[in-house]
């Protein structure tokens, strides 16, 4: 049944339906993780689309609550009309929880706004981020004379990492979530951090580097696209920073998505100047706002 407004209604729609994938695709890299779920068929897909059949946004939510989203004209003049079909939409949708919001800035603030009007949510948690597209392979930079002191039995490798490899990355893993993913005084539930990145290394592409055996930077995707790849977790132990191990981590991403033929996003927290000075050294440029919001 769709919600409708004037001439434009909301309507569910398959993953394989070719409208769906080809409305998406040329805003691709704005919405990498919704193109994946679309390619693996994953989640209940919606439409915003007039009486004359013409599609003009897309959004998805999961089964664990998850909403992501392609909302192309989200400030445009059609704005207070989504809002109201998005409202009517999530007011009829309540044998389902809604957990986040995920993806460009404009979108985001749309279905938060929607959402909050129509069910007892409230925000809990809210992060802004720059979204950032490679540009360029970035400065030049030479592995074997990285800017530390070092002797001549310090080895390093960066590895492409598997799921049999979880132990020796999970204290890596571990040190991330509670620098980067956390909110203030979360506890971390390492049981659910174990399979959460168990799956991330069955399902995405993580590398991690090590030093004399032991691992102390790491980076990956978190969402495959068609053309795109969206980067995730990178991460430098504190204790390491500064040594430029962070730059070949994700200068070694980059050479290994390249030959896979394909382009690279990221989303990079505002306030976090030495990222976004690494990422702006790796030919990373701004493309765009992103945000996460936790009802």
């Amino acid at each position: 049944m769709a919600e409708e407004c004037d001439k434009v209604k909301i309507l569910p729609c398959s993953a394989d339906s070719s409208a769906l994938l080809s409305f998406v695709l040329p805003y691709e890299k704005l919405c990498v993780a919704l193109v994946s779920h679309i390619l693996q068929g994953k989640s209940h897909f919606f439409q915003v689309q007039t009486d004359d059949a013409v599609v003009r946004d897309v959004f998805s939510f999961s089964d664990s609550g998850q909403i992501f989203h392609c909302f192309p004209d989200a400030y445009g003049q059609r704005r207070g009309e989504l809002l109201r079909i998005l409202t009517d939409f999530f007011r009829s949708q309540q044998e389902h929880e809604f957990f986040n919001v995920i993806g460009e800035e404009k979108g985001t603030d749309l279905i938060k706004q929607a959402v909050l009007a129509a069910r007892r949510q409230k925000i809990q948690h809210e992060q802004k981020y720059l979204l950032l597209e490679q540009k360029s392979s970035g400065d030049k930079y030479n592995f074997n004379r990285l800017p530390t002191m070092r002797d001549e039995y310090e080895k390093l490798a960066i590895l492409r990492c598997s799921p049999d490899m979880i132990d020796l990355l999970l204290p890596l893993q571990i040190a991330y979530e509670k620098e980067e993913v956390l909110w203030q005084n979360e506890p971390l539930d390492e049981h659910v951090t174990r399979l959460s990145f168990h799956r991330a290394l069955r399902t995405q592409q993580v590398f991690a580097l090590s030093k004399n055996g032991r691992f102390i930077a790491k980076g990956g995707t978190n969402a495959q696209g068609k053309k795109y790849v969206q980067l995730g977790g990178m991460y430098t132990l504190p204790s390491e920073r500064g040594k430029g191990y962070g730059s070949e981590v994700l200068r070694h991403i980059s050479a290994e998505m390249k030959a896979q033929g394909k382009k690279m996003v990221l989303f990079a927290k505002v306030e976090n100047a030495p990222a976004l000075h690494l990422y702006k050294k790796c030919g990373f440029a701004k493309i765009g706002r992103f945000e996460i919001a936790y009802f």
